[in-house]
Formats: structure tokens, sequence, C-alpha cells
């Protein structure tokens, strides 16, 4: 069984401006380094589109948009991982949900995060990676 994971920022920023930092392709590629250099995504962030979100070896994950509703609210359902661009079998993610909240915050965002089911073996990794990574984005919308 996995473990549910928060991680919140406050962000000077309007939520359209952290949506678009986010979500949009170079933005992405910036605070997504802090998990892995060269990180992209291949998809549109629409309710029932497929992702695939990918490192530069091709590794990563399969997913779907379960809601995107800009620049309120996305919630990604992991299907499983990929190795060089395969699926993997048995994959610990599968299921796994991410979700962001983008709150308004007097003259900010307040962009919450919410892991559901994490493997435990990732738990420690993700802890450490999330702060690092909302820093950058915060960085990033604040410039």
């Amino acid at each position: 069984m996995g473990q549910d994971l928060n991680y919140s920022v406050e962000i000077l920023a309007p939520r359209e401006r952290v949506w678009e930092q986010m979500l949009g392709e170079a933005g992405y590629r910036d605070w997504t380094a802090a998990f892995c250099e060269g990180s992209t995504y291949q998809g549109r962030w629409e309710t029932g589109a497929d992702m695939l979100f990918l490192g530069p070896s091709g590794d990563g994950m399969r997913a779907r948009i379960e809601l995107a509703r800009a620049p309120e609210a996305v919630s990604i359902q992991h299907l499983g991982e990929l190795a060089g661009g395969a699926p993997k079998e048995g994959s610990d993610w599968q299921g796994v949900f991410e979700r962001y909240h983008l709150l308004v915050q007097g003259g900010g965002t307040r962009l919450e995060v919410e892991l559901t089911q994490v493997p435990q073996a990732y738990v420690e990794m993700m802890n450490t990676m999330w702060p690092v990574a909302l820093q950058r984005l915060k960085q990033a919308c604040e410039a």
C-alpha cells in the first residue's frame, strides 16, 4: 500500500501565470528538472487525454489526464512506467494520482500538490525532490 503525500507553495503571481509556467513546454522543462534534467511530455493538458512523461533516456510514465480545468486544477492518473519508451511490466505507479490545485490567495496563488498511494520505495525521494521543484516553479513565476 502506498502513502499519500502533499506539498504546497505560495507564489506571488496570478494563477493563470502559474498554470502556463507549470504546464507550458518551456516552463515544464525548467521546474521538472528537479526530478530529471531534460524532462518532457507528449500529449495535451485536456480532460481524458493520454500523456507520456519522459526523461531523455525514454524512461518515464504513461498517464491519463483525469481532469484539466485551467487555471484551477489538473489531475493526472498514472497508468504505468516506461523503460526506453516501451511499457514496463508490473509498474508500482499504476493507479497513483497526481493532483494540482491552484488557489487564489491574496495577490498570488497557493499551489497545492497531492500524490495518492505513492509506492513506499519512492516516498523519501519525493519528499526531497518536490520542495526543490516547487521552489524552481515559484522563482520562474515570480521572475
